[in-house]
């Protein structure tokens, strides 16, 4: 309980010198709050969603290649450190989508999105130096939506939040949902943590296509790992085989991870850095499906030249 205690009287110190306030609340396209639902009845609130769209008319009717899906996951620590946005530009080359926790959305920010073309959303948690702060997810392809969830922390009442997105995959009926997460971290029991990780499964448990669920958990204790295993379970969500990892550990127990499910690992890694108190996982995919009728496809053009 130190390292509760301690974190949590540096976020109040935060907040009585002015750092951190809470987030107005923001949304939108239209200038109106509005309450969106998910594909199967799923809730989502976007009160607090802040999102914006780039590129254009050619790139909207883009959607992502069943054979290669490139996922960023990354706590960017609100890119307090000098050397966040060298690292953040060489990390989120190319990558597709980039699921970034404790983004901060400053001019910087923003400009190296847009450099990227990327459509993005931010669920905001609350106001860091005068600028929402929360989880961020952004594409190259455009999100058919995006909806938000937040909760309260219980000790130092700020929220964390979570962002729900919904891709195109080329060739299929069937959506990717894109879950970001940045899990609840000051408490001393484990109620509201797994409030948390129930009201997000209420909404993804409604999915029938593919899923990646990843973002900083929080799990630093094995009570909360066993929440997120049972969530898991229950959405046959795979995890990331961390053989040789450099994740970022508290108590014997790593904090950031990566789930999926209908897809297939081809290649994934933890990038050590100093630019964050986390460090960031690049994984690819592959559509299981789109796996599965490629290698038949290659079985029998073998067949036929072997002939």
């Amino acid at each position: 309980m130190r390292f509760i205690s301690l974190f949590s009287s540096l976020f109040l110190s935060l907040i009585l010198a002015g750092c951190v306030t809470a987030s107005a609340q923001q949304s939108k396209l239209d200038n109106r709050t509005v309450t969106l639902k998910d594909e199967n009845n799923g809730i989502c609130n976007v009160e607090k969603l802040v999102q914006n769209g780039q590129g254009n008319a050619e790139s909207d009717t883009l959607a992502l290649n069943p054979e290669r899906i490139s996922i960023l996951n990354w706590n960017i620590y609100k890119g307090k450190r000098e050397n966040w946005v060298l690292d953040f530009k060489r990390y989120s080359y190319k990558h597709d989508v980039l699921m970034i926790q404790e983004a901060h959305l400053g001019d910087v920010l923003q400009s190296v999105l847009d450099n990227e073309h990327q459509y993005w959303a931010l669920n905001a948690a609350f106001n860091y130096q005068d600028k929402a702060t929360g989880v961020m997810t952004a594409s190259r392809v455009k999100p058919l939506r995006s909806c938000g969830q937040s909760i309260a922390e219980p000790i130092i009442r700020y929220p964390k939040t979570s962002l729900i997105s919904y891709y195109p995959v080329e060739g299929m009926n069937e959506n990717l949902l894109v879950a970001n997460i940045h899990g609840i971290n000051f408490t001393f029991g484990v109620g509201a943590y797994k409030e948390q990780i129930e009201n997000l499964y209420d909404v993804m448990k409604y999915h029938n296509g593919p899923i990646v669920l990843a973002g900083d958990f929080n799990t630093w204790s094995d009570k909360r790992m066993l929440i997120v295993d049972d969530l898991a379970q229950r959405l046959s969500l795979e995890s990331l085989d961390y053989a040789s990892h450099n994740r970022t550990v508290v108590f014997g127990n790593a904090l950031d991870h990566v789930f999926y499910r209908g897809l297939e690992p081809v290649e994934h890694d933890t990038w050590y850095v100093t630019s964050s108190d986390h460090n960031p996982t690049r994984v690819s995919f592959r559509v299981k499906d789109y796996a599965a009728v490629a290698t038949e496809l290659a079985a029998v053009e073998f067949d036929e030249n072997d002939c």
